[in-house]
């Protein structure tokens, strides 16, 4: 079974999100396969995520770095893993250092034995077909063009919608180009996906292709 989380933050979950996130997890002992968008050498970013995970049950980690401190004889460990975790940052960046590494197929097989993946914001966006939509919010100053992605759901996911609603016409005039449904998330909101079947929780917009609430 699939088991996918596309959140926009991490912090002030929607309660019944949080709740769901635990149930989903299954309240073992769990380990989490941490993977950051680049090197976070004083894992700044990575200790202030910490009290998210406590509150849905995760003290385990396996801090798999692609970037830098990349270090492929630990790739057993991350597999060993019961979940992944992806996390913010820039997604050509973050996209372009997945694929550098042969992560893609890694995670993709992960998913597929039924570990849960989690993805915050640039994390999130990657589980689509294509990081089309970091255009919106992102700087490419890796000059990545192969866009694809994990091509995990079929369809976009725009994290911080509270930022971005302005653009809401560019948004409609993509989704319609592309054929595919954007789900726009705010703050505290976020998505769970199960063998297909979407789950929304907190503030969730949907922009094109049937469906549309605005």
């Amino acid at each position: 079974m699939k088991r996918l989380v596309l959140l926009s933050d991490i912090n002030q979950l929607h309660p019944l999100l949080a709740s769901r996130l635990r149930e989903l997890l299954g309240g073992k002992s769990f380990t989490l396969g941490y993977i950051p968008s680049q090197t976070d050498s004083d894992r700044i970013y990575f200790n202030k995520s910490k009290p998210f995970f406590s509150s849905i049950g995760i003290h385990s980690f396996v801090y798999f770095d692609v970037d830098e401190e990349y270090d492929e004889r630990r790739m057993d460990e991350l597999l060993r893993c019961d979940g992944v975790y992806l996390s913010g940052g820039n997604t050509f960046l973050f996209l372009e250092r997945l694929k550098s590494r042969g992560m893609i197929e890694v995670i993709r097989r992960m998913v597929e034995a039924g570990k849960p993946l989690i993805g915050v914001s640039a994390g999130a966006i990657m589980m689509s077909g294509s990081i089309h939509m970091a255009d919106y919010i992102d700087n490419n100053a890796v000059g990545l063009e192969d866009l694809r992605a994990l091509q995990l759901v079929p369809f976009e996911f725009m994290p911080h919608w509270g930022n971005h609603q302005s653009q809401l016409a560019q948004f409609k005039d993509y989704s319609s180009l592309a054929g595919k449904k954007i789900y726009a998330c705010l703050d505290g909101s976020g998505i769970i996906v199960t063998d297909g079947v979407v789950e929304k929780y907190g503030d969730i917009v949907e922009i094109g292709v049937k469906g549309e609430t605005i």
